[in-house]
């Protein structure tokens, strides 16, 4: 493991614990100072809507200027957030307002922090590594998902919720840290320009590569399908398999089959990748048929492991091919997008599928779930880019002509290939 990605590696799996720790800790701390179920919602929209709204401010902004100062900035920001609320919890004058303005700020930071982060893992480790340095990642926080949500179960059954922030909070310092000490390569030099011309510019960047804007409608469109899992996949178990145990150990299956996905992208690198990958992503159908009529609960244990395996292996070698095919210059950008697009459909997603279901059935909503799926599949794979993209056995991707000619390009040195046009 290189030094650079190793230092990252520390500050984001470190970060990523804490991030896990949330989802059981937040419920809580709703409930604990009067809240209900709907202020949970209220909380969670909160900060998703916060994340939205500034995606593509934070994209911009870590094509401008230092994206580990952008992290290491995010890291720190959140360290006073949750310390702050940690207190303000364990002395008993907390409310939900505060707890939403927590979340709005969780929100902020991400969105800030992100696009930071994947415009620097390719700064941090050797283009023929790129991949398994995603990987590592993925396995990292798929990981961190298993022992974050029962780590925050036990201390909060044990001790008070304000502690559970506070460790957050303490997550956040080892990642700020470990950024900080981070030793990268200078930056090209970055003309100055304005803002708003540079949010153009990523733009521009993203609308001309129809490869990319037409796989994230697919994957808009995929999105919205699993929705239906997700949302009615409870429901149905507690019906049908003997309520919120059943659904854990859904969970717990979506959590190794991730891990499983991981470990198979840090070995692999298919010839075909965006191909292969994408193929995997059709697994997701399976989950969406398991919850039709009734079945054994092992049949969606598998379905769950085989999809989620495919899902955490589509995620590490697109994030790969788009760190490697667009420049670093806009990269934050342009990645930015691909968060927006899903943050934004999703919600629309979980919103309509209750009561879709109720006025045309729960059967008929996962088969519509299923459909999305796999035409979000089949479209993807129709961009002839997609296809005919191919990587070697040392990751040098080939198949398009400025990457198949790199001396036209004026990259035969460059370990990134700035790939342009549709």
């Amino acid at each position: 493991m290189e030094r650079p990605f190793r230092m990252l590696w520390i500050g984001r799996t470190t970060s990523s614990f804490g991030d896990a720790l949330m989802p059981v800790t937040l419920a809580f701390a709703v409930l604990s100072v009067g809240g209900s179920a709907s202020d949970i919602g209220t909380v969670l929209a909160a900060s998703t809507v916060a994340k939205v709204v500034l995606l593509m401010l934070g994209g911009t902004l870590a094509d401008r200027m230092s994206r580990r100062l952008l992290l290491v900035g995010s890291d720190t920001f959140l360290l006073v957030i949750q310390a702050g609320v940690g207190v303000l919890l364990l002395a008993g004058r907390p409310n939900v307002a505060v707890l939403t303005g927590a979340a709005v700020c969780s929100g902020a930071a991400a969105a800030i922090g992100k696009p930071a982060f994947t415009g620097m893992v390719p700064q941090t480790v050797s283009s023929p590594r790129l991949q398994q340095a995603n990987a590592l990642m993925g396995i990292s926080r798929s990981t961190a998902e298993i022992l974050g949500p029962l780590v925050a179960g036990i201390l909060v059954a044990t001790t008070a919720v304000g502690w559970v922030y506070l460790l957050n909070a303490v997550t956040f310092l080892v990642s700020a840290v470990a950024v900080g000490l981070l030793k990268l390569p200078p930056s090209r030099p970055r003309g100055r320009t304005s803002f708003f011309t540079d949010l153009a510019v990523g733009w521009r960047e993203m609308a001309s590569r129809s490869w990319y804007w037409i796989a994230l409608c697919c994957h808009a469109i995929w999105n919205l399908g699993y929705c239906a899992f997700l949302v009615l996949g409870p429901v149905i178990l507690d019906r049908q398999a003997g309520g919120a145990s059943a659904w854990g150990l859904i969970s717990t299956s979506m959590a190794v089959g991730a891990l499983a996905g991981g470990a198979l992208s840090l070995r692999w690198r298919p010839r075909h990748p965006l191909t292969i990958a994408h193929l995997g992503l059709a697994l997701t159908a399976l989950q969406l048929a398991a919850l039709i009529g009734p079945s054994p609960i092992l049949v969606s244990v598998a379905a769950a492991v085989a999809a989620m395996a495919g899902v955490s292996f589509v995620n590490n070698v697109w994030l790969t091919a788009i760190q490697r095919l667009i420049p670093e210059e806009v990269l934050s950008r342009v990645s930015s997008y691909d968060w927006l697009v899903s943050f934004t459909v999703a919600p629309l997603g979980f919103v309509a599928v209750g009561p879709l279901s109720g006025r045309i059935g729960e059967t008929e909503v996962l088969l519509l779930g299923a459909a999305c799926v796999c035409l979000s599949v089949v479209a993807v794979l129709l961009v002839p880019r997609i296809r005919s993209l191919r990587q070697d056995r040392n990751g040098n991707l080939h198949g398009w002509p400025e990457l198949d000619e790199p001396a036209r390009a004026g990259l035969a040195d460059s370990p990134v290939s700035a790939a342009r046009g549709s």
